[in-house]
This record gives structure tokens, sequence and C-alpha cells, in this order.
């Protein structure tokens, strides 16, 4: 497999600007506003999770890659099993991005979803 050619610079810079914001908030992904200002609109997310720069949990969520094993790692301090609401508050984010993650995670199968719709850790 062929690496993804390098991100033009406008779009490698505004990744690197999101990953610092990303940085001190890890689960806080941007909304589509601040994403339109700094440039990255379809094309240039795409191209960014292509890249492997970014992780794109769903249409119009992006965190920066490996979240999802750090969102585990912090679900996994919680008492097992555990809600929607319980995971967005140990991941302190908001719904719009817990549901998503927590899907992704589903999919992944670093959590697994119970018929009550808690969740636990696998």
């Amino acid at each position: 497999m062929t690496a993804p050619p390098p991100l033009p610079a406008p779009v490698a810079a505004a990744v690197v600007t999101l990953a610092r914001e990303l940085a001190a908030r890890p689960f806080q992904a941007p909304d589509a506003t601040r994403l339109a200002a700094l440039g990255l609109g379809r094309r240039e997310l795409a191209a960014a999770e292509r890249a492997g720069t970014l992780l794109r949990v769903t249409e119009g969520v992006v965190l920066l890659p490996g979240a999802e094993e750090r969102a585990a790692e912090l679900l996994a301090a919680l008492p097992q099993p555990f809600t929607l609401s319980e995971a967005r508050q140990a991941l302190r984010t908001t719904r719009r991005v817990a549901v998503p993650l927590l899907e992704l995670l589903d999919r992944r199968r670093l959590t697994r979803r119970l018929p009550d719709d808690r969740r636990a850790v696998v």
C-alpha cells in the first residue's frame, strides 16, 4: 500500500491548529463553524483522514488519531456497565460527540452495547 500524498500546506496548518486545540480537550470536537473557519471542508477532512492526521468519528465529528483508545481507557475506569451520560461526563464532551464516539467504540469492539443501552468496556 502506498503512502497518501502529503497534505497541502494550508490543510496541514489547519490540522496543526486543530491538534493544539484538541490537546487540552481531546473529546471536544470542533463544530462545523470552527472547521469552516480553519478551512477544513469535506474534501480537506477526507484528505487529513487518509493521511492519518485526523480521525473522522462521523460526518461533522473529528478528533485526533488514537482518541478511540484513549476514550476506552477513560471509560474502563468507570463502574461497569456505564450509561451514555456517565460516558459523556467522563470524557468531558457533549452528546453530539459522545453518541457517535461510543458507536465507533462498539464497531471497533472496544466497548459492547448491552440490551438496556448501557455499555461495558471489552
